[in-house]
């Protein structure tokens, strides 16, 4: 089917007559008349009848214009992202997506206003990774440690992944205001005998670099999302190991307040696909999370 056609047909069923038509589509009154009798010819049906007042769609020539105004409406999307700048999905843990990704997508915008960058938040890592297996998402950002994807306590891929650690992620012990250990030095020792460690759950980041940290048989409990630790916390509940990234503003405002103790860093880490243009596809992602 000629689309010029069918565009043309769409085109008579608004302005009513063919001189109207032609002026608004910018084409000579017989070719807008040529044109819809070759479309109902190719049809097999009339899709107007004509009288001295115009042209007039019959029942079934509107319905039929009508699915037809759908269809192209569906083409002229589909030739859009066709010829659009490829754009990229791009997954990452609640956290991470909460509190580190929204500058790294105005960013984004700012330096690549032509690139679609859709964020795809998961609490789940391993759907993460199989969304990433799978080309579901182009990319992860997820924490991590160590020189392999998955070297915090998770399970890795299936595939053999590209991935760049991209900067330090700082942990940071934080307690109640009056907590005793506040106010000197503290040692690993101490806080494992608080007794009072709080996490998310055994899958989360800070769960394993806490047993990373203190050993696997530290014990933890787990009280759901980030945001019931920081208020477990605040309460004189336990104390916690989180990203400083994640408690910044509780911090500031006394909140809560962090212990003196040394506690290894995570790291940001990019994990994609090896494929031969991924390097390239991902570059405006790499130079954004660099520099938000």
């Amino acid at each position: 089917m000629d689309l010029d056609q069918l565009r043309t047909a769409l085109a008579l069923l608004r302005y009513r007559t063919i001189n109207r038509t032609a002026a608004a589509e910018g084409l000579a009154p017989s070719s807008v008349s040529d044109r819809v009798r070759r479309l109902e010819a190719e049809l097999g049906a009339p899709l107007f009848s004509r009288d001295h007042t115009g042209m007039h769609p019959t029942a079934a020539g509107r319905d039929y214009l009508r699915a037809a105004a759908t269809a192209l409406a569906t083409l002229d999307e589909a030739a859009e992202h066709l010829h659009a700048t490829p754009g990229l999905v791009v997954g990452a843990q609640a956290s991470v997506a909460d509190e580190l990704l929204p500058a790294v997508l105005d960013e984004l915008r700012r330096s690549h206003p032509d690139l679609r960058v859709r964020l795809r938040p998961d609490p789940d890592r391993g759907r993460l990774l199989a969304a990433l297996d799978g080309g579901e998402i182009d990319a992860a950002v997820l924490l991590d440690t160590g020189e392999h994807v998955g070297d915090l306590g998770f399970p890795p891929p299936a595939s053999a992944p590209e991935h760049l650690d991209l900067r330090t992620v700082a942990m940071t012990v934080v307690a109640a205001p009056r907590h005793p250990l506040l106010g000197r030095p503290a040692t690993m020792d101490e806080i494992r005998r608080t007794g009072g460690l709080l996490g998310r759950e055994p899958g989360c980041s800070f769960w394993m670099a806490t047993r990373r940290w203190l050993g696997p048989d530290v014990d933890l409990t787990a009280v759901g999302g980030l945001a019931q630790v920081r208020d477990w916390v605040a309460t004189g509940r336990g104390i916690a190991l989180l990203p400083r990234f994640a408690v910044r503003a509780d911090l500031d405002s006394g909140r809560l307040a962090a212990l003196d103790v040394a506690v290894p860093p995570l790291q940001l880490r990019l994990i994609w696909r090896h494929d031969d243009d991924a390097a390239d596809r991902l570059r405006p992602l790499l130079y954004a999370l660099t520099r938000a």
